[in-house]
């Protein structure tokens, strides 16, 4: 079965309204099979995001998908435990994409994050990579995953270990013509340059190289990373 995420969204929005989000989340976890529910939830963090620019509400929601998806997984290990790996992949997702609606550093129109949710944000950053490292990832899905716990440590001003996880994404032999290598280039150069003094010449010039490197290459990603790490420069910079 199939839902209509637009019709979700626009239900949960007015049951929210009328009565409260844990309302709306009853009407959530009521709309039948795992899989529904499931893909209710994971279309309400963008919808919240996006639409309703709540990121109370993308938080809500995704502590309750979570949590769904690992109460399953836990219930149908010893049974089935290929689909406990796909439920704990769905947990994992929903992790990954709340934290990076809960990142200022998209500048994002209209979101308001507080320094609370930035926390929060972390926290299911930490989350995504610990259940990620525990399925079996491809390079890819934890190169991606690490990179965004690096920017959620950076907006928590933890640039030591902002710097240590984005040198982990990036690996020890990086493609260092691909675009995914360049834009982490530009965010170890922009971690040092917010270290303060001691680092910030070296920053400088690894931000200035790979945001060059990123625009020569003229494609839509890599024109969208260069882009990304000057707005990103622009938020957190001080």
């Amino acid at each position: 079965m199939t839902v209509a995420l637009e019709e979700v969204f626009d239900t949960v929005q007015s049951v929210a309204s009328e009565k409260d989000l844990y309302a709306a989340c009853e009407y959530v976890l009521g709309l039948g099979e795992e899989s529904t529910v499931i893909q209710a939830f994971s279309g309400l963090l963008r919808d919240c995001h996006y639409k309703a620019k709540s990121t109370r509400q993308v938080l809500f929601f995704a502590n309750a998908g979570i949590n769904y998806c690992l109460g399953l997984a836990a219930t149908c290990e010893a049974e089935d435990s290929e689909l406990a790996r796909e439920r704990r992949f769905s947990a994992k997702r929903m992790a990954t994409n709340t934290a990076s609606f809960a990142w200022p550093g998209w500048n994002a129109e209209g979101v308001t994050i507080t320094g609370e949710q930035v926390e929060e944000g972390l926290a299911l950053a930490r989350y995504s990579i610990r259940q990620l490292r525990e399925l079996d990832p491809t390079p890819e899905q934890l190169g991606f995953s690490l990179w965004f716990l690096g920017a959620q440590l950076m907006a928590n001003e933890a640039y030591v270990q902002a710097l240590e996880v984005f040198t982990e994404a990036l690996g020890p032999e990086p493609d260092e013509s691909a675009d995914g290598a360049m834009m982490l280039r530009g965010y170890i150069g922009l971690t040092q340059i917010l270290m303060g003094e001691k680092e910030k010449e070296e920053g400088e010039a690894g931000l200035k190289a790979a945001i060059e490197r990123l625009r020569g290459l003229e494609t839509e990603d890599a024109t969208f990373y260069a882009d990304q790490l000057v707005t990103v420069r622009g938020v957190f910079e001080k």
